[in-house]
């Protein structure tokens, strides 16, 4: 009786990629050319301190991406 009143077809949701989880693809070979491309055109304390910046800032979006995922409970 129930499908009696569920329409024949059902509208497909559309999938769309998720982003977040792409952003390392990006980071991964970012982070060796910082060192390579900034070796010998700034001071080596600046290029460190772009280097940690660019490090930290992946790390903050690994910690934001997986404060989102519903499988990280505490120890549930």
């Amino acid at each position: 009786m129930e499908s009696v009143n569920k329409p024949a077809v059902q509208e497909r949701k559309k999938r769309e990629p998720n982003y977040g989880l792409l952003v390392p693809l990006i980071y991964a070979p970012i982070l060796p050319l910082l060192r390579i491309g900034l070796n010998g055109r700034v001071a080596p304390r600046t290029r460190d301190g772009i280097f940690a910046g660019a490090v930290l800032t992946a790390l903050l979006h690994a910690g934001y991406v997986m404060s989102g995922d519903s499988s990280m409970g505490a120890g549930n």
